[in-house]
């Protein structure tokens, strides 16, 4: 359950003060996350990317890579795996699960390739709140075995509801958006 450390549950206000005190905030992840081939191969695969570099090592190499190469968006899970402590820790006042993604992007200073073990620097770079909704900018640089920058991940989050009495339940809303048009059989 997140925040389980936290001893009592926060009003709205006291998650949106830890998680705007939070800003300035830095770690490094203590775990690597090794990028594997059946990772990479999976990954493509359920993006739909085709390209044979993705798939046969020789043809990555025959491309000029060392090995397989990620696609762009498989980063994502090494950040979001990397980004957890904020939540289990309660450095952030909402749990993983009381957020909704709000934008993504990448700059690469190389490709991630199979066998690129990656360390991760996480930050919280922003909190501000907008219409009674609390955005949160998370940053990760992710840094190869050898220390080369591989690349930098930022992430903002949304999370709570407006002000006062008569406010929605910002789940339900996500749900609707995060949702629409899914047909679950």
């Amino acid at each position: 359950m997140p925040n389980e450390t936290a001893t009592a549950p926060l009003t709205p206000e006291e998650i949106s003060a830890r998680t705007a005190s939070a800003v300035g905030h830095h770690y490094v992840h203590r775990d690597t996350y090794l990028v594997g081939r059946e990772k990479i191969r999976e990954y493509a695969l359920a993006s739909q990317f085709s390209d044979p570099v993705h798939f046969d090592v020789e043809a990555a190499r025959a491309a000029g890579y060392t090995d397989l190469v990620a696609p762009p968006m498989l980063v994502s899970v090494a950040g979001i795996v990397s980004n957890r402590p904020l939540f289990d820790d309660s450095v952030i006042g909402y749990g993983a699960s009381q957020l909704i993604q709000a934008d993504e992007s990448m700059t690469y200073h190389r490709p991630v390739v199979a066998g690129d073990e990656l360390t991760i620097h996480v930050y919280v770079d922003k909190h501000r709140r907008v219409g009674g909704y609390d955005m949160v900018t998370l940053r990760n640089e992710m840094y190869a075995q050898d220390g080369e920058h591989l690349v930098s991940l930022s992430t903002t989050l949304i999370g709570g509801s407006p002000d006062g009495d008569e406010a929605g339940d910002f789940s339900e809303a996500a749900k609707s958006v995060v949702m629409h048009g899914v047909v679950i059989a």
